[in-house]
């Protein structure tokens, strides 16, 4: 253990003192933050300006989602999408729309559509300022001190948090079978109730849909991304490698929207590629 121990010290200051390590190079950017942690352990493996409060954007959606399985929603229910629902981002869905909860909950958080997610807040059977006073609560019982939540699906710049409590947010938010099996998903056909066109909704994360191309085994990669102007490009998520090493990768703030995946991806090869190798003895 003391040798693993020392290992991972060691690696952890390579990297904040940017020494070339085997495998691909970290993109340079001060401007964002970046943090890597063993998601078993919680132990940080990188990190940089990981303190630093930021916008959320529809990382968001993660706490809003625990908040509803708290609520215990008939996800067999449906509703009509409404003009309060909507806004210029949630393109997927229109005013008009009949869909089950449970498709709502699928394009909320495979999607990241806004509309979506106030969709099933209305129909929670709690007011939004309910919901959101819910969704503190939520943060505060988790220690996720960094974290404030002024509305459920990410469009405010008022939401806040670090990269640090980020990872705790996915870690946390991955133990619900429901929010994993979903974030899982790579893309979701809905077919509205009163429509005969169904649609098909993309999961907004590229590093699963491997339009960011990636070596991590299928069905490994699982996380949520978030976009404001006032953010940046925003990513959680979580990797595995062909040996279940399993480490959470945190970018908030990235130039550009794909650069998000790629620091990831890149970040989290250069942990794969040195992490300890068991003692086989002599």
């Amino acid at each position: 253990m003391k040798k693993q121990s020392a290992f991972v010290t060691i690696f952890i200051l390579l990297c904040l003192f940017s020494i070339s390590l085997p495998g691909a190079t970290l993109p340079k950017d001060i401007t964002d933050s970046v943090l890597a942690i063993d998601a078993k352990t919680g132990q940080i493996l990188f990190e940089k300006n990981s303190d630093e409060v930021r916008p959320l954007a529809s990382i968001t959606k993660l706490i809003s989602a625990m908040v509803l399985l708290d609520l215990r929603v008939d996800w067999n229910a449906s509703t009509k999408i409404i003009s309060i629902d909507c806004d210029r981002f949630s393109r997927q869905l229109i005013a008009g729309d009949v869909l089950k909860l449970n498709d709502l909950w699928n394009i909320a958080l495979i999607g990241s559509v806004n509309s979506a997610m106030k969709a099933l807040v209305r129909k929670s059977g709690v007011s939004e300022k309910q919901f959101v006073e819910l969704m503190n609560k939520k943060a505060k019982d988790l220690n996720l001190n960094s974290m404030v939540f002024v509305e459920p699906s990410g469009l405010s710049s008022k939401n806040i948090g670090n990269a640090k409590d980020t990872a705790k947010l996915l870690k946390e938010a991955l133990k619900f079978e429901k929010i994993l099996k979903t974030l899982l998903v790579d893309k979701y056909y809905v077919q509205p109730l009163n429509k005969e066109t169904p649609k098909q909704i993309y999961n907004t994360n590229w590093l699963m849909t491997n339009w960011i191309p990636s070596d991590f085994p299928k069905g490994s990669i699982v996380g949520k991304t978030g976009y404001l102007k006032n953010s940046g490009y925003n990513l959680s998520v979580r990797l595995t490698d062909d040996k279940n090493h399993q480490i959470i990768v945190i970018v908030l703030g990235a130039k550009s929207f794909t650069s998000r995946f790629s620091k990831a991806r890149e970040l989290a090869n250069r942990i794969f590629n040195n992490y300890p190798r068991p003692n086989t003895g002599g």
